[in-house]
């Protein structure tokens, strides 16, 4: 059911995509088609600049062939590569999880239900939290074994990694006591 409501989403998203694209995902999808995961992501490692970061900021903002292509590449022994994919992943989350969640693996969501490492801990919590309210207020996603496991992952890391805040306790907070 996930996959279906992913697809019929990418059917009205994606021709609108496709034509305000470049031709930088065409051009990876060929070369995966011909080459391979492994000699994509060395060409992506090569050409940073002019190709790994533009794909991410495409996959980052959800543009979903970019996504599908980045859950693919990111299937790889190619660490560097693997990283970036995951961390443009990890954005793409953050607004269009139907579709993240369709096209990974169960044993990869957690790894995409989690922070990015460029958010301070302030905006990991907060960002956290909210990606957590987005999955409670979706009837179809909270009742889903992978939107359930999106938000096991963003919860365990709410609160068991450097966004934890614990509060004081009222002695601590008063002065000189």
């Amino acid at each position: 059911m996930l996959l279906r409501y992913a697809l019929s989403l990418a059917t009205v998203v994606l021709p609108g995509v496709v034509c305000a694209s470049d031709t930088l995902v065409a051009d990876l999808e060929q070369r995966l088609s011909r080459s391979g995961v492994e000699s994509v992501n060395a060409y992506l490692n090569a050409h940073w600049d002019a190709a790994m970061l533009p794909l991410n900021r495409k996959t980052a903002s959800c543009e979903l062939r970019a996504v599908s292509l980045a859950i693919r590449l990111g299937r790889s022994s190619n660490a560097r590569a693997v990283q970036a994919h995951g961390e443009a992943l990890r954005a793409a989350s953050g607004g269009c999880v139907w579709f993240v969640l369709a096209l990974a693996v169960p044993a990869e969501i957690p790894r995409y239900c989690a922070s990015v490492a460029s958010w301070g801990p302030a905006q990991t919590a907060r960002e956290l939290r909210r990606r957590i309210s987005e999955i409670d207020a979706d009837e179809q996603l909270r009742s889903n074994r992978r939107g359930q496991a999106c938000r096991a992952a963003y919860m365990y890391e709410l609160h068991n990694t450097r966004v934890v805040v614990k509060r004081a306790t009222p002695d601590a907070r008063a002065p000189g006591k």
